[in-house]
């Protein structure tokens, strides 16, 4: 007579069970953080890419223009009652336009308001966009230009969204605002042109002179200006649009000066000052997107600091510290690290 052996299979206990997920999950709460440095790494490589070509399509156009791109082009006819733009304030400060033309009392200026990202497009692989801004004159009147067979709201100039002016780690994605009502587009962009230690010009107490960077209103700066070197000299920077959509608007941008400035869109100061030269200033320091009055300083979506593009077309992360750091002062006025590496002609003594 044979006996059949019934096997029974033994399985996980509960207890088993929960070690095991304990022990997966500290596996993974220890791999998290070395996947999130590695993408880190891999976006701040790609973000130095981005600056790399700006600074190599900036000399390019040094080259072929004999200066750098102004910030961003207007008139000058912006006095007491006798601006294109509504009249009513005296303008501050500002530079006779780099391209010849100076008065627009009656009617709006041609190449007015554009931004160095457009004038750098024929340098970047986006000649097609530039051929449609210079077809209506020297540059068309840039808000809602349309390129001709493109429908919707994103068929503008300023509608066209373009990855080398957005910094990979901003995980958004590339981003536009939308105008209410009527659906068209401006895009925006992560990359701000260095117009100095702000945007004014005028001095106060405690306040020292502004548009001393590169990049500024009707600027048109060539190598012989950089007397302090162009590789000790900033030139564009890290900030990121906030989630409101308003700040960051790219190829063209009137800012958040009052005067067309382009200041907190296109341009902006280490040490900036909105909506006025008597603001407090912003300063360089970590900022989120959930906040809106980070428009105002340079921040970065990188931990501990920003991307910078220089003179010489180098890049170099920056941490938060420079901001605060003083090196000199200047008639009883501090100057921090971040000032003296965006001015282009100071003269301010400094180790990096």
């Amino acid at each position: 007579m044979f006996r059949t052996r019934l096997r029974t299979r033994r399985g996980f206990t509960l207890i088993e069970l929960l070690v095991v997920i304990a022990i997966i999950a500290i596996l993974i709460g220890l791999l998290l953080p070395a996947v999130q440095k590695i993408r880190e790494a891999a976006n701040r490589m790609k973000c130095t890419n981005n600056l790399k070509q700006m600074g190599l399509a900036m000399h390019n156009h040094h080259d072929t223009n004999g200066a750098f791109p102004a910030g961003v082009t207007l008139g000058k006819s912006q006095t007491s009652g006798a601006g294109w733009w509504g009249g009513g304030n005296t303008a501050p400060v500002y530079d006779n336009p780099p391209n010849g033309w100076a008065n627009a009392t009656t009617t709006y200026p041609a190449d007015g308001y554009w931004g160095y990202q457009v004038r750098l497009a024929p340098f970047l692989e986006q000649d097609n966009l530039a051929r449609v801004v210079t077809a209506g004159g020297p540059f068309a009147w840039p808000w809602w230009y349309a390129i001709p067979g493109m429908t919707g709201g994103s068929r503008f100039v300023v509608s066209q969204k373009f990855k080398i002016y957005s910094c990979p780690s901003d995980t958004r994605g590339l981003l536009a605002w939308t105008e209410p009502g009527t659906g068209n587009q401006h895009a925006l962009g992560s990359y701000m042109g260095v117009n100095g230690r702000d945007t004014w010009r005028e001095t106060a107490s405690g306040k020292l002179e502004g548009q001393d960077g590169i990049l500024f209103p009707n600027s048109k700066v060539s190598f012989a200006d950089i007397s302090d070197g162009a590789s000790n000299t900033l030139m564009i920077g890290e900030r990121p649009p906030d989630n409101t959509m308003e700040f960051g608007w790219m190829w063209v941008a009137w800012g958040y000066d009052g005067y067309g400035f382009g200041a907190g869109d296109c341009l902006l100061g280490v040490r900036e000052r909105l909506p006025s030269a008597g603001s407090a200033p912003g300063l360089y320091r970590a900022g989120s997107p959930n906040n809106p009055s980070d428009y105002n300083h340079y921040w970065s979506m990188h931990p501990g600091g920003g991307m910078w593009l220089l003179g010489d077309g180098s890049v170099r992360f920056i941490a938060y510290a420079a901001g605060n750091q003083v090196v000199t002062s200047i008639n009883g006025v501090q100057v921090t690290l971040l000032e003296a590496m965006a001015s282009r002609n100071g003269g301010e003594a400094f180790t990096q």
